[in-house]
Order: structure tokens, then sequence, then C-alpha cells
């Protein structure tokens, strides 16, 4: 099995029934990891994955911490799974680009307070 494999495999974990705290931790431990394997060479590091990482951390951003865990294994994604068009709608941010920007904005998100959903009216 390559280090791809194994690192996908290793964030296959499901968040059902965990607290929103613990979703938090554990998106924010799938941003990290990928993007340590990520500046370890373990796959490529192109507009897929800046977009996919990107995504990921304006979703914990916004404390859609599920959706922020998707984005970010997404950016692992087996080549034959991946559609352009499907990341064609996350846009490529400046100053998220590069995996230091990325890691910088990850730090940002993770010291943010959780969002309050407001109940409709």
């Amino acid at each position: 099995m390559s280090d791809i494999e194994t690192l996908r495999k290793s964030l296959a974990h499901s968040t059902e029934g965990l607290s929103s705290e613990d979703k938090k931790k554990m998106a924010v431990s799938a941003i990290t990891t990928i993007l340590d394997a990520l500046g370890r060479g373990v796959g490529p590091f192109g507009e897929w994955e800046q977009r996919c990482l990107a995504a990921s951390i304006i979703a914990l951003r916004a404390s859609k911490y599920d959706d922020s865990r998707a984005l970010a294994r997404r950016a692992i994604w087996p080549e034959e799974n991946r559609r352009n068009s499907g990341v064609a709608r996350l846009l490529l941010r400046p100053g998220m680009l590069t995996l230091d920007e990325l890691a910088r904005e990850l730090k940002i998100a993770q010291a943010m307070p959780p969002r309050r959903l407001q109940a409709a009216a």
C-alpha cells in the first residue's frame, strides 16, 4: 500500500455521534495531517489540492466541521475520482495558495470560536 493510500485510510473514521468540539478536532487533525503529508511529498500539491484545502479551512471557520473534513479528504482523492467540475466552484483564494499559507490560515481558523446558527424567525 502506498503512502497516499495509507493516508486516505487513516482519515476514514466516522464522526457520527461525536460532539461538535470532537468533530472540529477531527477536521483540524485531517487538514494538518494532509498539509504535513503533502509537504513531505506524499502526494502532489496542485490546483486541486489548493482548492480543496482552502475550502476546507473556510468551512472550518464557518463551524461546518463535517464539511471541512470531507473537503480536506477530497484533496487526496485518487486521480480517477477527481472531476475538475467538482472543484471549479471552489475558488483559489489569495493568501491560501501555498502549503505555508494554508497552514497559517488553519491556525487562525482553529482559534476562532464556533459560530452559532441563528434560528429562523
